[in-house]
């Protein structure tokens, strides 16, 4: 009798549809790398270009508050860093109080405006003998120096004062 001819077993491999395996690892940790590497660079070049028009944001005004003399009291605007880095601004009247929350850009667009404007090299006046000032401005800065300006120190320029105000608070004040 004929011996029977066996067919061969056909050998299929199944692909190995693994995208990470034991010859591709290094590759996918050089991409990771590239990836991160790439994305710390973007995000450094954006913000140095974002914060390149904030000079001053190391040296920040962390108080900025400016009175003057009503009839009724006083209006008061005020632009406040808290600790948590919360920015507040409140203007204040006899009649009424306004606060808003600010934004730390158009805080730091306020900061660069306040130097720019030079109100921070004019000469301070002494806080403790204007009780009688028809104004009054006292900043305090980031590293605990505080400035003060009023009606009785030397004049500082507040045409460019009430500018800031009319922009930021949206209110006009009476000495100009």
């Amino acid at each position: 009798m004929p011996k029977k001819i066996k067919r061969e077993k056909e050998l299929k491999f199944k692909k190995n549809n693994k995208i990470l395996n034991v010859n591709n690892i290094h590759y996918f940790f050089l991409a990771l790398l590239i990836i991160v590497v790439v994305t710390c660079t973007c995000v450094g070049v954006y913000k140095y270009s974002k914060d390149k028009y904030h000079v001053h944001a190391d040296e920040a005004i962390v108080r900025f508050i400016y009175s003057e003399k009503v009839e009724d009291g006083y209006n008061v605007y005020e632009v406040k860093e808290m600790e948590e880095k919360d920015i507040y601004a409140t203007f204040n009247t006899p009649n009424s109080n306004e606060e808003k929350k600010w934004s730390r850009t158009k805080f730091l667009d306020f900061n660069e405006e306040i130097y720019l404007s030079g109100i921070v090299e004019s000469e301070v006046g002494d806080k403790e003998t204007d009780k009688d000032a028809t104004w009054s401005l006292e900043l305090e800065f980031v590293d605990g120096t505080q400035k003060y300006y009023s009606s009785n120190s030397k004049e500082i320029n507040k045409e460019e004062l009430a500018n800031i105000i009319l922009k930021y608070f949206n209110q006009e004040i009476i000495y100009k």
